[in-house]
């Protein structure tokens, strides 16, 4: 018998403002509620550190997780480009190139995505460029949270060579593109193997997974992110 967490059981709905970011992000609702529930998840599970996120587009997905956080002292950090993705490798596929210079946001439009969200401006921090130039900057002390839509292997592979080690224990890491994008997938393994971890991986919608650091069974997590 499937039991539920306690906190599943009492989560019956999902704020409003999850609909009104549809227009803000290239993912359907049920992704963003999923993000919003692997939140809300950190929170009641009181894992410490800072929420990053990157590959940031229009801000759709950084304003539903932001939606869990609640009145927080955890800082959101934005890394994006914003002009457009980058030039692929022969890992990412024939397929991948034609994407090259394709999903691009702005900082406006984050903005606006996070201001539904009702996040004040003070709370996050917009990293505007190619992330060999933005993972330069002063980091995040720790994580508790690490979206990684970021599509292509080199991409992906400086997202978590540049964060995990920063992910608390117990943290989350999630991987937009994991089954969508062939370089994304490979620099998965190739991180995993290099740094000798076997993560329990999670699957949800078609192409997102993502691994909770640390955890070697789902014992206890039972429900837990399965959306209501």
């Amino acid at each position: 018998m499937k039991l539920m967490s306690s906190e599943q059981n009492s989560r019956s709905s999902f704020p409003p403002e999850i609909e009104q970011l549809q227009p803000y992000s290239m993912c359907g609702t049920q992704v963003l509620k999923k993000l919003y529930i692997l939140a809300q998840d950190i929170v009641d599970r009181k894992i410490p550190g800072d929420v990053v996120e990157c590959g940031v587009c229009n801000g759709g997905s950084a304003a539903a997780i932001s939606l869990a956080l609640g009145k927080t002292s955890r800082k959101i950090w934005l890394y994006d480009s914003f002009m457009g993705l980058p030039e692929t490798t022969e890992t990412d596929g024939e397929f991948a190139t034609t994407y090259v210079g394709a999903c691009v946001g702005t900082p406006e439009k984050v903005k606006d995505a996070m201001a539904i969200a009702g996040v004040c401006e003070q709370d996050y921090i917009i990293q505007e460029g190619w992330f060999k130039d933005t993972f330069q900057k002063p980091l995040p002390k720790s994580i508790s949270l690490l979206h990684i839509d970021a599509d292509w292997y080199d991409s992906v592979m400086l997202s978590l060579n540049t964060f995990y080690e920063l992910v608390s224990e117990g943290g989350t890491i999630i991987l937009d593109d994991f089954a969508h994008w062939e370089g994304c997938r490979e620099a998965f393994y190739d991180f995993a193997a290099r740094r000798n971890i076997k993560p329990l991986l999670e699957r949800f919608g078609y192409t997102q997974a993502f691994w909770v650091k640390g955890r070697t069974h789902n014992r206890e997590f039972v429900g837990r992110w399965e959306i209501p």
